[in-house]
Order: C-alpha cells, then structure tokens, then sequence
C-alpha cells in the first residue's frame, strides 16, 4: 500500500511513514470499531484497544487507523493523544487519497518545547516534504509532556486549516493555503516512532464532524521572511532515474539529456521548487534534472545561490561545478537537512545561452531545489 513506504526499506522513513512508497513488507489489515465509527486498521507493529490514564484508548505502534465510510472535506477533527515515553511521530493525515496526496499534521514528543515540535506538511506523490517546508507556519514549539492526555484539534475550511494543541483558543497553527489540490479524501490517524524507538501512542476522545454554524478558520499567519524577487520562479524538471548514471561522471552524458521528457516546474510560495509536485519518486527513480537556461550578453562570471534535499550535482553548459549532500544527518545527528540558500556556485557564463542544470536526489524528508541569481544585468533567465 502506498501510505507507508519506504518504511521498511530507508531507516529514516519510519518517522513520518505515511505515503512515500510501496511498503517491503505488507501490514496485517482489519476492520475495526473504535469510537462509534468504522476503521481500517493497518499494523506493522501493534495496536489494539485498552485503558490507558482512566479512558479507553486505542493504543498504536507502527499501525495506523484510516476511517470508513465517509471522505474529510471540511469539518473538524478532534482527538486526545498520549505517549508513555518521549519518542515517536504521532499525528493525522486528512483530505488523504490513494495516489500519496494528503495533507498532513503530527507531533514530535521527542522535541517537546521545541520549534519543530509540531509539523504541518503536505504530501505530494507519495513524498513527505518536511524539510522544504520548515517556516514559522509549518512547525512551532509546544510543550507536549508524557503520561497526560493532550487535546488536539483541527479545524479546516475550503483551503485553510487552525491546528490547535492544548490551547483550544489560539491555534498552534494557521495554514493559510493547505498544500495538496485534494479538496476531500481519508482521515487517518498514525503512531510512527524514530529508528530503534519503539514506543507507540494512544489516542482517545476522537471525533470528525462537519463545522457547525458560525465555526471555521479564524486564525492569523505569523509573519514569514520574504522570498527574495532574484529567486528563480519558474524551472523545467526531468524524469526521474536513477542516481547511479550519474556516479564517477563529471560531464553530463548528453545520451541522458535525449532520454529524459522535460515540464515546467512552478516553485512553492517560500521559492522552493518542491520536485515531488511533478514526479514521483521509486528505489531506481530517485533522481531528476532541474534547468534553467541563461542568455548573456557578453562572456561573465555570476553567482548562484542555492538550496537543496538532498543531494546535488550542479552543472554548468554540463560541466559538474558542484557536489553536495544535506540528507537529513548526513552531517552529524542534529542536521537536519532543511532547505535554504546556504550554498553557492560560481557559474563561468559563455555569451549566448547556457544552460544551468542541478541533478537533484532524494532519499526522505522532501525533495527540493531553491536557486537564486543576485546579479541579473545583462542576463536573460528562462526555463
């Protein structure tokens, strides 16, 4: 099933373990009731029902519980959710479809008072896209605490949703544009943990409904940093294939520049160019050429700058200038990989046109390109 690739395959992808790719190994599959509703059950661990902090509770671990019967539009979702131990990703998945698109909300109990305590994200083809996204509007800090139950709710309208922890009254979250084109699909509650963390989650009190009169989304976006006017806005992205063509190559093949198809890319509202919008990723389809063509007046030196998930090769009228890795703990084991114009390449321009392409690779967490060019004079850039 889609929902939980890549799980069993990468290390890294039991944390967010929704919607990446086909799963190695399939879950054991029930149907259940739970809180007055019908349920898909799907384990990969454990889960069952039982009291937990004076209530009935469904316990999860490496499982995850999709409600039937009815598709998620606009309404709100409600639940308490309790942890014993301070590990694990826990949270829901609504307006969530059959192809890897949904929108996604869950917490880090290991991070608790932390900034990235709580994450919003959306998820694109079956790829998570955490580190594209890591603004003042995706991820805030709340303390979250074990052994107590935690109220959560989510209240969403057309393309807007308030996630709320503990305080019922300002929402721990605005989502000014939620991220996927689905306007309904599943919800689906999950309690997946960090490498060798077994720990697992509890959920009670849940609740989805539609908005009663007068309820709906009233909360405020915190100010973001503003997305530079000298960011590229529009690419043109490969297929995907696989990374290996590239390995011990430092001229781009131009065999694999005629066996690729090409489209236009539009990037996200923070610039970021999130790859999975326009492809989806497999174990042998991991990697994509993303372009841009630049016309100078005259022969010159520029510099661009550039973000990137999570590896890269740069190239310059396809002649690598640059390698990179930023996967998540790729450096030590607080890197987190997140994407922001922390690199720079020195691009020698010939008069006429060059081409600029990056080779970008994923393996979790988002896959995504940011690129910017300060210094435009005399410069013609399209895709």
């Amino acid at each position: 099933m889609k929902r939980i690739i890549m799980i069993m395959g990468l290390m890294c992808l039991v944390i967010l373990g929704m919607n990446t790719a086909r799963a190695q190994t399939e879950p054991k599959t029930s149907e259940i009731e739970f809180a007055g509703e019908n349920w898909k059950l799907e384990e990969y661990g454990e889960a069952r029902e039982k009291a937990f902090l004076g209530r009935q509770a469904m316990f999860l671990e490496r499982a995850q519980l999709t409600l039937l019967g009815r598709d998620f539009s606009e309404g709100v979702i409600e639940f308490d959710l309790a942890a014993e131990q301070a590990s694990g990703f826990v949270g829901v998945n609504f307006r969530d479809d059959a192809n890897g698109n949904g929108e996604q909300f869950y917490v880090r109990f290991h991070q608790s008072g932390r900034p990235d305590s709580t994450q919003y994200l959306a998820q694109l083809n079956g790829l998570a896209s955490w580190q594209l996204h890591a603004g003042p509007n995706d991820a805030t800090a709340v303390e979250l605490g074990t052994n107590q139950w935690i109220p959560i709710r989510i209240v969403v309208e057309n393309d807007k949703a308030d996630i709320f922890v503990r305080d019922m009254i300002n929402p721990a979250l605005h989502i000014a544009h939620l991220r996927t084109d689905n306007d309904e699909g599943n919800v689906t509650f999950y309690a997946f943990e960090r490498p060798n963390m077994i720990t697992g989650a509890y959920f009670s009190q849940i609740l989805v409904r539609p908005l009663n009169a007068g309820e709906g989304v009233k909360g405020e976006p915190r100010e973001e940093p503003k997305v530079p006017d000298t960011v590229v806005k529009t690419w043109q992205v490969s297929s995907p294939f696989s990374e290996s063509l590239l390995a011990d190559h430092f001229i781009l093949d131009q065999s694999l520049l005629d066996s690729v198809t090409w489209r236009d890319a539009k990037v996200e509202d923070n610039g970021v160019l999130n790859i999975a919008r326009y492809t989806q990723i497999a174990p042998e389809q991991q990697t994509v050429l993303v372009r841009i063509n630049v016309n100078s007046q005259t022969p010159t030196t520029r510099q661009m700058d550039f973000g990137y998930s999570d590896r890269v090769r740069v190239y310059v009228n396809g002649s690598q200038q640059f390698y990179g890795n930023s996967q998540w703990r790729s450096r030590d084991h607080r890197f987190l990989g997140t994407v922001g114009l922390h690199d720079a390449v020195i691009l020698h321009l010939d008069a006429g046109d060059n081409e600029i392409i990056a080779a970008v690779s994923e393996s979790f967490g988002g896959w995504g390109f940011l690129g910017q060019l300060n210094n435009r004079e005399g410069l013609v850039i399209r895709p």
